[in-house]
């Protein structure tokens, strides 16, 4: 995910689409109650089973792609660097953000949890030293449904699990192939429009039997596929969704190596397009009328006795259940795959040309990433009992959120990292001592003040440009 001179146009604008709908993803779950009761904080007057039913396929493409794109660019950057070189970038650019952030605000989440669930706030500082001692406890494998209740503070990397797991297996790939680097292979055999559409097809398939069996597997074995998995404390992945991860990454690896990008035909957009539709539509559907009415008591009951110990019985699942689910899991897979060839083809089709804009959302989409998380939380505890529709407040979200990420990645974050690390950790002890009340307006105030300086930039930029006429004008002069 890094922001250079020789990435690939197309594809850095389908990672930029992603990351935004990363955002847009974690704004809506607010919303989703009682899917996600387990949210920091949950709307329950303004959810409806319609974001629920949005949330559902986000779920199934945005990090499979996001983890597809990345594995396109691992052998072309061992091209140009040793492996000891490009971990080190890779750990620089991955797990420091990473880093920094779990201690700067990965127990933002819990602190406006606690203050949900409990009528007086908890200490600030307790929820510091819980998270952390959570950590130090870990053992070398962890399922977080060993949780009980609501109110236990767990560690939990967030959102930045993926730059982890992603780091995670780029050295497994690295190390597989060692022995292999000095063979020089001669030069690959195109595979042409039809055999590469067939072998996605096939792909797919195979995927969605993989996929479905692992998700079966689980149930038999009493082990909730919503479960996270955390390894040697280092990296974090959601059990349900390693098949699908896994295979998209290799799938990635696969697809260079062919040269299908460069070289082959990957067929039209509109055969991709209207392939994921359909099956979207399905899924949706499946969704909406056969899992969330049958899910919404079960989890009300869930969410009661995970803050009660006045247990409530919880409804037994149907066999109607069972198989809507069974139809979900077997349709994901194809899903994501057949979205990931859509993206493939339009963006390259149309949307293969750099531009000031695109350009600029490139260099920082990594820094959005990981910025955006605690101006979401923050915004949405703002929002919460503000009496506006709930769509009103995702729209205020999404246009206040990303404009403020992007400006303080560009003033703050990309060209003064050393800088930024030291603001934010400073930020974050004075707040240990200063208590959360503190620590939430400094917070929300450097969101704003974010916000304010891209409008500004970007007027300022819009103005420039109308005056030169210079359309690849750079976005803040």
């Amino acid at each position: 995910m890094d922001a250079d001179h020789t990435r690939v146009p197309y594809l850095d604008n389908i990672r930029n689409v992603l990351v935004y709908n990363v955002v847009l993803l974690h704004i809506l779950q607010m919303f989703a109650y009682p899917l996600l009761f387990w949210w920091a904080v949950t709307d329950k007057k303004g959810s409806s089973r319609f974001y629920e039913t949005s949330l559902a396929p986000m779920d199934v493409y945005l990090m499979p792609c996001l983890l597809f794109i990345a594995a396109l660019f691992i052998f072309p950057s061992l091209k140009k660097n040793t492996p000891l070189e490009y971990l080190k970038k890779r750990f620089l650019r991955l797990c420091i953000p990473a880093v920094v952030f779990l201690f700067c605000a990965g127990d933002i989440f819990f602190q406006l949890l606690l203050n949900r669930l409990n009528p007086v706030p908890q200490v600030y500082w307790d929820t510091f030293l819980n998270y952390w001692r959570a950590f130090a406890d870990l053992p070398a494998i962890y399922l977080s449904m060993s949780q009980k209740t609501l109110n236990t503070i767990t560690f939990n990397m967030q959102h930045v699990w993926f730059l982890t797991l992603l780091f995670f297996i780029t050295g497994v790939v690295i190390l597989l192939t060692l022995p292999f680097k000095e063979k020089n292979s001669g030069p690959v055999k195109v595979d042409g429009r039809k055999t590469i559409i067939v072998k996605t097809i096939l792909f797919a398939a195979a995927s969605s039997i993989v996929c479905a069996a692992g998700m079966i597997c689980c149930v038999r074995h009493g082990i909730d596929f919503g479960a996270w998995l955390i390894i040697g404390k280092v990296a974090q992945v959601q059990i349900g969704k390693i098949p699908i991860l896994l295979l998209l990454f290799l799938f990635g690896l696969y697809m260079y190596k062919k040269e299908w990008l460069t070289r082959g035909d990957i067929g039209s957009w509109k055969i991709w397009g209207v392939m994921a539709l359909i099956l979207i539509g399905i899924y949706a559907f499946l969704f909406h009328t056969g899992i969330l009415p049958a899910l919404d008591e079960i989890l009300k009951a869930v969410d009661h006795n995970m803050q009660s110990v006045d247990q409530m019985a919880i409804p037994a699942i149907t066999d109607s259940l069972r198989f809507a689910f069974l139809c979900t899991w077997i349709l994901s897979p194809p899903i994501c795959i057949f979205l990931l060839m859509f993206f493939l083809s339009f963006a390259k089709r149309f949307f293969n040309k750099t531009s000031s804009v695109t350009t600029f959302c490139s260099k920082h989409s990594i820094n959005v990433y990981v910025l955006h998380y605690i101006p979401v939380l923050l915004l949405q505890y703002t929002f919460l009992n503000v009496p506006i529709p709930s769509m009103i407040k995702i729209i205020l979200m999404v246009i206040i959120i990303i404009p403020a990420c992007l400006w303080l990645s560009h003033r703050l974050v990309y060209p003064y990292p050393k800088i930024a690390i030291g603001f934010f950790v400073a930020l974050k002890l004075a707040a240990l001592v200063a208590g959360f009340t503190f620590y939430y307006f400094a917070l929300l105030t450097l969101t704003f003040i974010s916000f304010a300086g891209a409008v500004y930039e970007s007027a300022k930029w819009y103005r420039v440009g109308r005056r030169t006429g210079r359309e690849t004008a750079s976005p803040i002069e």
